[in-house]
């Protein structure tokens, strides 16, 4: 089987299917997919990578548009993780001579069709999505039939590509780590946000679910939003309707909303971990440097950007045909230190 061989079953020249197989074709979607469905059948692509005739094709010179909540870029002191994310895949990009446009997001509908508006007038080789997985914007984007990965959000549609980390049983690991200890009255600090924060919560209430525990509404404490003084005030309030401590422990399902539980509960005169114990989930703040230092589930967001890349690079360079659409989950690690105690009996 040859170039020529593959030109005359797809119908196209043989320097189409050069630049397609090398990457650099700007022909449509549906003639790339043939002629990669057609090599790959024929085994043409096995015995060129074998014997590395041609270069792998990447992403090098192709134009991806980032979409990302606002806040996300500009809210750095609120957001540390998705900013640092962001500087991530921008630096990702940047290394690869991908060039990335950006594309900013509002929680309302005029976002969505701006985002709609632009698609229609602007073209992209790829769309890489950060946390912004509200399903109206999802939808737009599938719509567009673009090659897209979703990075760390919930596509609840299963329309498009995602990678993330296991929020869920990241949760889980924290709770039964708090069950391990002796816990069994363990309440929730959370706050209204995005798919990731609400998987987080169902990782807190399978592990009391599978540990036979009762979930108890009393004991879930919900935050404005993901600051730490947002967490601060509301843990105030819940203190204020208490006498007495009613959880032994508290599951933060961010460390920003852990610190500023622990600043509200030392200000009440609690000690942490002798009269509560508390874990966060995250592990991107320097934790080892506060007092106590906080127990957490470190996530890996740091591989994200190059494992959101490699997917897009087999749809856009590979022309990558699928009847499904893939998410990845990388895994977590439970970070123990000094603000859980065991509880004897």
């Amino acid at each position: 089987m040859t170039l020529k061989d593959i030109a005359q079953q797809a119908g196209v020249s043989v320097s189409t299917v050069s630049r397609v197989l090398n990457g650099t074709a700007t022909i449509s979607q549906p003639v790339k997919t043939q002629i990669m469905d057609i090599a790959q059948a024929t085994g043409y692509l096995d015995k060129v990578r074998k014997n590395k005739a041609v270069e792998a094709p990447s992403l090098a010179g192709k134009k991806l548009l980032l979409v990302t909540p606002r806040d996300a870029i500009l809210n750095r002191s609120g957001n540390m993780i998705s900013y640092a994310l962001v500087e991530s895949i921008k630096k990702a990009c940047n290394e690869q001579n991908i060039a990335l446009t950006s594309f900013l997001t509002e929680a309302n509908r005029l976002s969505v069709q701006k985002l709609h508006q632009l698609l229609n007038k602007q073209q992209y080789d790829g769309i890489v999505v950060v946390w912004a997985d509200q399903s109206e914007l999802l939808a737009v984007i599938s719509d567009h039939h673009i090659p897209t990965v979703l990075i760390n959000g919930e596509d609840r549609a299963m329309n498009v590509d995602s990678v993330g980390v296991s929020n869920r049983y990241g949760a889980m690991a924290a709770v039964n780590h708090l069950l391990d200890k002796g816990h069994h009255n363990i309440g929730l600090l959370s706050y209204s946000g995005r798919q990731t924060i609400y998987l987080r919560e169902n990782g807190y209430r399978d592990s009391l679910y599978n540990a036979k525990q009762p979930i108890n509404p009393n004991h879930h404490i919900t935050a404005e939003n993901f600051s730490d003084d947002a967490a601060e005030a509301a843990v105030e309030a819940w203190l204020a309707n208490h006498d007495t401590l009613p959880v032994s422990a508290l599951f933060c399902v961010t460390d920003g909303l852990a610190l500023g539980a622990m600043s509200a509960l030392q200000k009440h005169g609690y000690r942490i971990p002798e009269d509560i114990s508390i874990v966060g989930m995250d592990g991107i703040l320097p934790l080892d440097l506060i007092e106590p230092q906080l127990t957490t589930v470190k996530l890996p967001f740091e591989p994200l950007p190059a494992e959101a890349l490699r997917i897009l690079e087999r749809q856009i360079c590979f022309g990558e045909k699928r009847e499904y659409h893939i998410h990845l989950e990388l895994s977590c690690e439970l970070i123990e230190r000094d603000s859980v105690r065991a509880i004897d009996g």
